[in-house]
């Protein structure tokens, strides 16, 4: 009972911590928001290491997906430091390695439960490439101005981030499908957490490339609340998901 206090207590406690860091950094990255973002950071590695210990999950996909937090704290460090541009690059490739291991974990678990499954189907290409053009419209359309060369990582981000959400996806179908137990729930955290971090991503894109809403507080709190939602979802899949 004591651990599943302290679950919900720090659970919460990263959401509160998420909503005073950007409280703290009105007037820009700071001592204090860095401390704060880091301790809400350490918040979802600590629900991964207490997901484990209610579950009992040693499987490799647990490891995985450990590699994936582990890689989302050091993005999440380097990606608020301001003092040199080189650690915004740190800061991104944290992440993207960190969606690398996402989707390493899922497409494990997919061999497990559907081990026919091809490891690119048609519709997921579809769903790529249309997430990819929607993107860069879209961001057009409200003067997003992404220039030259940065567009490349960019999209390359974004096709790997919506690779992530349909392996999600597919997961959790898989495990619904194949009748494993709690297989609802993690369908749920699956595609939830993913979706979060896709909404999360792309009001990234927005405040780092758009001048109309590059100081827009609403948009900072939306695009740090949904992240730290979704670390917090996919880091609970630990409790359910435990293929063999």
């Amino acid at each position: 009972m004591f651990i599943k206090f302290l679950y919900a207590f720090i659970c919460a406690a990263t959401m509160v911590c998420g909503f005073l860091f950007v409280r703290s950094q009105y007037n820009g990255a700071c001592g204090r928001s860095l401390t704060l973002k880091m301790i809400a950071a350490t918040g979802y590695i600590a629900i991964g290491a207490l997901a484990v210990k209610i579950s009992g999950n040693e499987s490799r996909f647990a490891l995985i997906m450990f590699g994936a937090l582990i890689c989302s704290w050091i993005g999440d460090l380097f990606l608020h430091l301001w003092q040199h541009k080189i650690y915004t690059a740190i800061g991104f490739l944290g992440f993207l390695t960190a969606h690398f291991f996402f989707i390493a974990a899922y497409l494990r678990a997919i061999r497990l439960y559907a081990p026919d499954r091809s490891f690119f189907s048609a519709p997921e290409i579809i769903a790529v490439v249309l997430f990819d053009v929607f993107f860069l419209v879209f961001s057009r359309l409200i003067g997003t101005e992404i220039k030259g060369v940065l567009n490349i990582p960019i999209v390359m981000y974004a096709t790997v981030i919506t690779t992530m959400l349909c392996k999600a996806c597919i997961m959790g179908i898989s495990m619904i499908k194949a009748d494993v137990p709690h297989a609802t729930a993690a369908a749920v955290l699956a595609v939830a957490g993913a979706s979060l971090f896709v909404m999360s991503d792309f009001s990234i894109a927005i405040l780092m490339f758009n001048k109309k809403y590059k100081k827009s507080h609403p948009l900072k709190m939306f695009n740090i609340l949904t992240y730290f939602a979704a670390e917090l979802a996919l880091a609970s899949l630990l409790l359910v998901v435990n293929p063999v």
